[in-house]
């Protein structure tokens, strides 16, 4: 019931997404990696990834594989054909192995994420289908590698301080709390 203020802080989920996506254009742009260039060149963990045979999977525990097409590169990673996915969309065993594996924990670095990730079957070829996923994620990780910065530091030096945007962050300080809207999520009942 109170009124928005102008300083208002709002919850963005998913709009890290573009966030990311400017910091990898911006290395790009200044000639440091090209969009064809495969992942593993940067993350050597998530290079040769299998991929699930889903039609032949018979629980989360028995997934037979396949060896992928090509490997993944920045490009998938920028348009979501990785092979990665997501836990929470519930559509598949792959899925069921992210959610028990608790992928993207909050108290884990991308770094541990990605090798994490590393021992888990893709969705399907890189570049064969589009999927929601944690493609940004690893995203963020390669900007780490390739700028030598945390990725909210990155943020922070490169995008948010030359724009102003100065309470764009991963978590509101606590100096800063009372500011935070309410978000609102469907009650699971």
């Amino acid at each position: 019931g109170a009124p928005a203020e102008v300083d208002d802080i709002y919850r963005i989920f998913s709009m890290t997404k573009p966030i990311t996506s400017v910091a990898v254009m911006m290395l790009y742009e200044e000639g440091r990696f090209f969009l064809t260039d495969p992942v593993g060149q940067y993350l050597p963990e998530l290079a040769n990834l299998p991929v699930a045979l889903l039609s032949e999977a018979t629980s989360p525990d028995d997934i037979p594989t396949e060896r992928a097409r090509r490997q993944m590169t920045i490009q998938d990673l920028l348009r979501h054909t990785s092979g990665l996915t997501y836990g929470f969309l519930m559509q598949h065993e792959v899925e069921a192995m992210y959610r028990r594996e608790k992928i993207a924990r909050p108290d884990e670095t991308l770094e541990e994420m990605c090798k994490r990730l590393a021992k888990l079957p893709l969705l399907f070829s890189p570049g064969t289908r589009w999927n929601y996923s944690h493609s940004t994620d690893v995203l963020g990780r390669v900007v780490e590698v390739v700028s030598g910065q945390p990725l909210d530091e990155f943020f922070r030096e490169r995008i948010f301080g030359p724009l102003g945007m100065v309470d764009t962050d991963f978590f509101v300080p606590k100096e800063k709390i009372h500011r935070l809207m309410a978000c609102y999520s469907r009650d699971p009942q």
